[in-house]
């Protein structure tokens, strides 16, 4: 009756309030930068050492720090994305810069957005920033999501074929959780998959999930690309993946994200190996 349509309206006022909210907030800490990159170790499973590290944006406001998941989407619908991954590309040259003298093969990984393979200039923005910093293409890698290949696929392998034509490594991210066709995977000049932490996360469990990790593993070496596993939190699932030859991992069980500071201590510390602590 009337009482819940009122009580529903209301209730769709109060929403609009926090979205407007969370809107004006974000344009806020755009314009005042307070965003920083976290970095999250990609971990050799046959040797224990980093390799490099995923950057994952973080946003500081002065009570907390707002994980990805929370922005990033909202980010996309108000065209925010593009300047901000930007800024956060210049970031991980800086990190890269230092770290390079350490470890000259070490790596960062950024995710790019459905939005990146709607401006064409992606390609020649990262291959300045490269050239000003002087950091090799091979260092930086770029991973793109199978909901953005199914969004823009003509765009995203026009892309992605710069990109790879630059000398950077490509992924694709969240494999099976889109309903890409794998003559995708034909398509594009890939040289990584990355099994998504949902079926990781099966591991011991599921046996649906088990196949969905083996046949990627199986798929991707007939492909001559390599696996990273996301989301490893436990040693039955590191030895599950070892055992099934998936080269490298990503997880808690190594390391959570972590600030560039906290990754060049560790380079430091070992020029080697990065110390796998959750500290």
């Amino acid at each position: 009756g009337k009482g819940n349509f009122k009580f529903y309206t209301a209730q769709m006022n109060v929403e609009a309030m926090e979205r407007l909210s969370k809107e004006s907030a974000l344009k806020l800490a755009v314009k005042n930068d307070e965003f920083v990159n976290h970095y999250q170790p990609i971990i050799d499973a046959y040797t224990g050492k980093a390799v490099g590290v995923e950057m994952l944006m973080r946003w500081q406001t002065p009570t907390n720090l707002v994980p990805p998941n929370d922005f990033i989407s909202l980010s996309e619908e108000l065209n925010l994305i593009i300047a901000m991954t930007e800024v956060a590309l210049e970031r991980v040259c800086k990190d890269l810069k230092e770290w390079h003298t350490i470890r000259p093969d070490f790596y960062v990984s950024i995710n790019l957005s459905v939005q990146h393979f709607l401006k064409a200039d992606i390609v020649s923005f990262i291959s300045d920033l490269l050239a000003r910093y002087h950091l090799p293409a091979t260092i930086l890698r770029v991973e793109i999501t199978e909901s953005s290949l199914i969004s823009q696929p003509d765009n995203a392998i026009t892309t992605m074929r710069k990109l790879s034509s630059l000398g950077l490594t490509l992924a694709l991210d969240d494999f099976g959780t889109g309903f890409s066709s794998l003559s995708y995977l034909k398509k594009l000049p890939l040289d990584i998959i990355k099994i998504d932490r949902s079926f990781v996360s099966g591991i011991g469990i599921n046996d649906a999930d088990e196949a969905i990790v083996d046949t990627t593993l199986v798929l991707a070496k007939r492909l001559n690309m390599h696996c990273i596993a996301e989301g490893v939190e436990t040693v039955e699932q590191l030895n599950y993946l070892v055992a099934k030859q998936c080269h490298y991992i990503q997880g808690y069980l190594y390391s959570k994200p972590r600030s560039a500071k906290k990754i060049m201590e560790n380079l430091l510390i070992d020029k080697t190996e990065l110390i796998s602590s959750n500290s």
